[in-house]
């Protein structure tokens, strides 16, 4: 009886503190979410932190949960909360502290990573990261865009060759490490299961695979940490410590054309003359099967008339 009191008395702080607020507890609900709006902001809360309603600390996060969703409101961006930590953990690499504030720009998220308690910094955060400094490159525009074997002119690129669904939780640190290096370092997204031509020219079998295109040289980022930190020695020091490989030039119309007859050919050399050595064989057989039987069926009828 007692366990179930408390129980009762849990549920009521937790409803106390969180059941007017929009909530997304699931990932259907979260794909559902990004895909309301342009723009989005989810703040992750841990539903074990703030358990009573006198708790001068809970009412402390309330009421910045509350002003955050009042500015939300006013730049016309939608507002939500989640206590579900897996999808913290899972699809934004939130581990340890909460609340976490994390905001969609066209289903791309970036992690607010300053104090809550400043209301004008996180009002001008939002208003900052409301431009999305990375950039999608596709097979028809990855050398338009980069110029990586042709002079590097558009400045240096730093590039993550994925899978169409891995690397979930690496998106929101690319977002944030993005607007670091704004205007010094420009940071783009490559899906090689859309774009073959890509992953055969820079040759990409282990994924994901993070490459900074730098003066007409590229250097493989082969550290496993996928913290910003990391990221950040690494473009700014830390290349020089790899050995820069030459930017492989793309490939013209000739020789993706004798790529695609290398294909073919084999096949008009030895499919096709197997097919036709297959079908001769086959008349023959019937010819001589026919003659057979037709040979067989008169010396029957002689032997019928003798």
């Amino acid at each position: 009886m007692q366990i179930l009191i408390l129980f009762i008395l849990f549920s009521l702080s937790y409803c106390y503190n969180y059941e007017d607020f929009k909530r997304i507890n699931n990932e259907e609900q979260l794909n559902d979410f990004i895909q309301s709006s342009s723009f989005n902001v989810l703040v992750f809360v841990d539903k074990q932190q703030c358990n009573n309603e006198n708790d001068d600390k809970c009412h402390q996060q309330r009421n910045q949960l509350e002003q955050i969703r009042d500015l939300c409101t006013s730049g016309n961006i939608q507002f939500a909360l989640s206590t579900n930590t897996t999808i913290a953990e899972k699809h934004f690499n939130i581990y340890g502290s909460f609340p976490q504030i994390c905001f969609f720009r066209n289903g791309f998220p970036i992690i607010y990573s300053g104090s809550l308690s400043n209301m004008d910094t996180i009002q001008e955060w939002f208003s900052e990261v409301r431009e999305q400094l990375t950039h999608v490159l596709h097979d028809k525009t990855f050398e338009h865009d980069t110029q990586a074997a042709t002079g590097s002119t558009t400045g240096d690129w730093f590039i993550l060759f994925k899978k169409t669904n891995d690397s979930r939780g690496l998106i929101p640190v690319w977002e944030a490490i993005s607007l670091h290096f704004r205007n010094r370092v420009i940071f783009a997204y490559v899906n090689v299961d859309t774009n073959p031509i890509i992953q055969k020219r820079f040759h990409l079998f282990h994924l994901p695979t993070i490459i900074l295109f730098k003066q007409g040289k590229m250097y493989r980022y082969e550290s496993a940490s996928w913290k910003q930190t990391a990221f950040v020695e690494f473009i700014e020091n830390g290349y020089q410590k790899v050995k820069g490989e030459i930017v492989p030039v793309e490939p013209n119309a000739f020789s993706l054309f004798s790529e695609k007859a290398a294909k073919i050919i084999p096949m008009y050399l030895v499919v096709i003359p197997m097919v036709c050595l297959a079908a001769v064989l086959l008349v023959l057989v019937g010819g001589f099967t026919k003659k057979k039987k037709t040979t067989t069926e008169r010396t029957s009828l002689q032997v019928k008339i003798d």
